[in-house]
């Protein structure tokens, strides 16, 4: 069930995973910096209204570049909200050919577990 769409990306409530998905659409790479930042807020404000417990994001058709200062925003800014939403898995879908450049993170106390897939069929699985 879609929540948000525009030309840059689109999110969904997955009702059966509880989990919200989020997908760079193909027009996000004229974006600048400020968008991809309010995209990743709007995103997880959609989180807190569904009440979703799991991520599934989708970076296959990621294209921007982020500057330098996106690790520090990232750790922050953004994962923060994760934590008060009390989100338990995130999964990333992407390229086959990323997968064994990505970083994964352990589930420590409360924060939450990531995970990489090449396919929304193989990130289903792991959110069961």
């Amino acid at each position: 069930m879609y929540v948000f769409r525009n030309k840059y990306y689109s999110v969904s409530f997955q009702v059966t995973l509880q989990a919200l998905q989020f997908h760079w659409e193909e027009g996000h790479a004229e974006m600048t910096y400020e968008d991809f930042q309010e995209a990743c807020c709007n995103f997880i404000g959609y989180g807190f209204e569904y009440q979703a417990k799991q991520l599934v994001i989708d970076v296959r058709n990621f294209q921007l570049s982020l500057p330098p200062e996106f690790p520090a925003w990232q750790q922050q800014e953004h994962y923060p909200r994760y934590y008060k939403l009390g989100i338990e898995k995130v999964a990333y879908i992407m390229p086959a050919g990323a997968l064994e450049y990505a970083k994964e993170i352990e589930k420590t106390e409360g924060k939450f577990e990531l995970r990489n897939f090449p396919s929304f069929e193989a990130a289903k699985t792991w959110l069961n």
